[in-house]
């Protein structure tokens, strides 16, 4: 089988001079294998560059100074987060801030008062233009994610402007993820350094660099494919609220992580995880067939998909705190 990952050029849709063949492709991509990449964004190369240069700082800090990066609550999806495998070792880190500061941030935004707690604090490294950067890159990039849900509405024969007023005030998180060298052989081939998953909300856009293709998708007969490494596209790929709303038609595909054969192997990405507002409430989409999903809000997924996720877990584990976090929200959702 080739590989299940097309390239499609989206820049005809974004200068309004081809809105068909975009959606077109991404229908096709969008309803087999749930992955593909993106040209044509847009995005200049020197906003990711600036936020690659930062990343490296980030790594470059002291295990005492990364300790109180870790969010105060163990969000994992806040602050500085560290995937360590079952010996111990080390094998990714990276950081994650949210489009809002903080519950008055979000309410300042317009965001309803019950939904504001969703939005938990951010955790800056001091770090010389780190945060720059990141918000930089992040308001091209959720710009881009308003763009793509213009083409997913097309691709599902809706109005352009079906999904605008859903993503209106977005719950987008944007992160680094570093994937150091190892420095020795590997023990077993392939070895995983992030789990297996589904990503859990509507999309998930990724640009990554680095040695080797580490990102795998697995196709629906269990066999796996690397998404080659294109430093001039973003990777996406269905999340869960999406394929929800489309009633199932089109799949989330479980993704995963492997370690590099090459001792010196790295990786560096820079996933944006484009989300509706945390109040909307996602519910299979009219024409689809019969509902299969019953309707729930963007909030209330994200704490049922941070649970699910982790407790599928089979190679890594992450810092106490955010451990401790995922562990009283699960107990707070049973």
């Amino acid at each position: 089988m080739t590989n299940p990952v097309p390239v499609i050029d989206i820049s005809g849709f974004l200068d309004g001079s081809d809105l068909a063949t975009a959606s077109a492709e991404v229908r096709e991509a969008a309803t087999t294998s749930g992955f593909f990449q993106i040209t044509g964004h847009g995005i200049p190369t020197e906003l990711f560059d600036a936020v690659y240069t930062v990343a490296e700082a980030l790594s470059a800090l002291p295990d005492e100074t990364k300790e109180n990066l870790v969010s105060p609550s163990g969000h994992p999806y806040r602050g500085l987060r560290r995937n360590f495998d079952l010996t111990g070792r080390m094998v990714s880190e990276g950081f994650t801030a949210s489009r809002f500061e903080g519950p008055d941030d979000a309410l300042a935004a317009g965001v309803p008062e019950d939904f504001a707690d969703f939005y938990a604090e951010n955790a800056w490294p001091d770090i010389p233009g780190f945060r720059d950067a990141v918000l930089a890159l992040a308001a091209q990039t959720r710009t881009l994610g308003r763009s793509m849900m213009r083409i997913f509405a097309l691709a599902l024969d809706l109005p352009v402007d079906y999904f605008d007023e859903c993503v209106a005030t977005d719950s987008t998180t944007s992160t680094i993820r570093l994937y150091p060298a190892r420095g020795e052989e590997l023990t077993d081939d392939p070895t995983v350094i992030f789990d297996e998953h589904f990503d859990g909300g509507l999309l998930p856009m990724l640009h990554q660099r680095g040695t080797y293709e580490g990102l795998q998708i697995r196709d629906p007969d269990g066999e796996w494919f690397n998404v080659p490494v294109n430093d001039g596209a973003f990777v996406i790929n269905m999340g869960e609220l999406m394929n929800r709303w489309t009633n199932g038609t089109w799949p989330a595909t479980r993704h995963r992580v492997i370690a590099s054969t090459d001792p010196a192997g790295h990786r560096a990405t820079l996933p944006t995880f484009f989300n509706a507002s945390a109040d909307t409430l996602v519910a299979p989409l009219p024409g689809v067939g019969e509902p299969r999903f019953e309707p729930v809000t963007v909030a209330a997924w994200q704490n049922r998909h941070i649970t699910k996720s982790h407790a599928e877990r089979r190679y890594t584990t992450s810092h106490k705190r955010n451990e401790e976090y995922v562990a009283r929200l699960a107990g707070s959702n049973r």
